[in-house]
């Protein structure tokens, strides 16, 4: 098997196993069951999409699709910025994440659409670092939290 079969291969692999994850927090919490704190975050983030909860229907679907930039959002990628962003706030890693989030509810928003307006700025910074290659500029991302902030 060449390189780029194989890389391809090992992702695919290991996008399922994150992705069952997601699925096992899900279930869990369908079915009554103990939580890790882990899972916890991840039903939070889940709740906050009821779009998304059909994607839990059947398992195997859930795991192997593929979602093409013509579908739109990928929900899972967005709940996974939104799982990043929570943790981030937790851990006021980097603080203007948080501080963001206070100033945008304290003009009125609501904590779900503050916290979309940092996905956004999160979900570029990544985009862009992925297209150069590199890791994403944490010094840029928070320059733009503390410019939206201030807005």
């Amino acid at each position: 098997m060449d390189d780029a079969r194989q890389n391809a291969r090992v992702s695919r692999e290991a996008l399922r196993r994150h992705r069952e994850v997601w699925w096992e927090a899900w279930r869990k919490a369908q079915e009554g069951l103990p939580l890790n704190a882990l899972e916890v975050r991840i039903v939070r983030v889940i709740r906050m999409h009821p779009e998304y909860h059909h994607l839990f229907d059947d398992k195997e679907r859930f795991l192997d699709r593929d979602f093409a930039i013509e579908d739109g959002l990928n929900p899972y990628l967005h709940m996974s910025l939104h799982l990043a962003l929570e943790e981030q706030i937790a851990t006021r890693q980097p603080p203007e994440a948080a501080e963001a989030l206070l100033r945008l509810m304290e003009r009125g928003l609501s904590r779900h659409e503050a916290l979309h307006q940092l996905l956004e700025i999160l979900g570029e910074v990544v985009y862009f670092a992925q297209r150069a290659g590199r890791e994403p500029d944490v010094a840029l991302y928070a320059a733009r939290l503390r410019e939206l902030a201030r807005r």
